[in-house]
């Protein structure tokens, strides 16, 4: 068995390696095919690549072409940020009439700096130490940046979302759930729910197991 065929460290640290980023893992494994899906946990899992073919009557390198894949369509969530940042800055310039840029003034410089990494699609966490602050600390800042310059206010859609975030929160701290059993909770979209875990992961108020079916729990 040669090193390149057993991925090593736990299933955090193979997709971490490959560039899966763990709230772009929350946010799309689900939305993979059930053979992707399971290729890439066996990898993950640290499963040769003859070992997981023989189990769907593929060829080793079937089976790298199943991963390679699946690797693609878990990085493409790096394009949706993109996408929405883009949509944010059209929104802002739509309803200011002016660049974002220059709507930006009307910011904190701190806040200006977070608000213009999302329209941008970049991730938070690397500017947030640069500039001293806890992801929390950045997440909020920006947050109150963006609604600032949409014009919502508390009470507003963003207040409902705030709200909900924390009664799932609420739910997490009497155990593990699952996507499902989140579902059944607090019934919406699967896409609007992988969102909302993705935010909270983010934030650093939720992380989820290495374990599939993955479950949702509060950090330690």
């Amino acid at each position: 068995m040669s090193k390149a065929s057993m991925p090593k460290g736990t299933p955090g640290q193979y997709f971490l390696k490959r560039g899966v980023a763990p709230d772009v893992l929350t946010e799309r494994l689900e939305l993979l095919l059930p053979l992707e899906r399971e290729v890439l946990l066996g990898r993950a899992l640290g499963e040769p690549l003859r070992q997981i073919g023989r189990r769907y009557n593929l060829t080793a390198e079937g089976v790298r072409q199943v991963e390679r894949r699946a690797l693609g369509k878990l990085r493409a969530g790096v394009l949706r940020d993109e996408a929405e940042g883009e949509r944010f800055r059209q929104a802002v310039e739509q309803r200011l009439g002016v660049p974002l840029e220059r709507a930006l003034h009307r910011l904190p410089r701190l806040q200006a700096r977070l608000v213009l990494a999302h329209a941008r699609g970049e991730p938070v966490l690397p500017l947030a130490s640069g500039l001293g602050l806890s992801l929390c600390e950045a997440l909020a800042l920006r947050d109150q940046g963006i609604a600032r310059l949409l014009g919502e206010e508390r009470g507003s859609r963003a207040g409902r979302w705030a709200e909900l975030k924390a009664a799932v929160v609420s739910a997490l701290a009497q155990g593990p759930l699952t996507y499902g059993e989140l579902e059944r909770l607090f019934p919406m979209s699967r896409r609007r729910l992988a969102r909302l875990m993705q935010e909270l992961v983010a934030e650093g108020r939720a992380e989820v197991g290495d374990d599939y079916p993955f479950r949702f729990m509060l950090p330690p």
